[in-house]
């Protein structure tokens, strides 16, 4: 099946900060060849946080709860996103995964909207 919007809802082994998922990402948007253009982050008073990144492609999002210890992550793209599935997943992994699921979607336009 091919895809283009990869959700993941992550439950992590430790404790995690801002710096470790930005890191994530990037190395994502880098095994993807995905173009950064903008990046935003916000640190929430109890200690959630989230990142965007926009991309020439789409985003990358994740958002993470301290105290369920739970990163949510969805990359979505314009291209075909399947051929990086493994890559993908051993970045991520460097984040101490205890759980993951993942989603995986192929969204396009309909035809008849346009």
């Amino acid at each position: 099946m091919n895809y283009n919007h990869l959700v993941l809802d992550i439950k992590l082994e430790n404790l995690i900060e801002i710096k470790q998922v930005d890191k994530v990402c990037k190395n994502i948007t880098n095994i993807l060849d995905l173009t950064i253009l903008k990046e935003k982050n916000h640190i929430f008073d109890d200690w959630w946080f989230t990142i965007f990144f926009l991309l020439a492609e789409s985003h990358i999002s994740a958002h993470y709860r301290i105290e369920d210890n739970y990163l949510a992550l969805d990359i979505y793209s314009c291209r075909n996103i399947k051929y990086y599935e493994t890559q993908t997943i051993e970045i991520i992994n460097t984040l101490w995964v205890k759980n993951i699921k993942l989603t995986k979607l192929w969204r396009n336009f309909i035809k008849e909207w346009i």
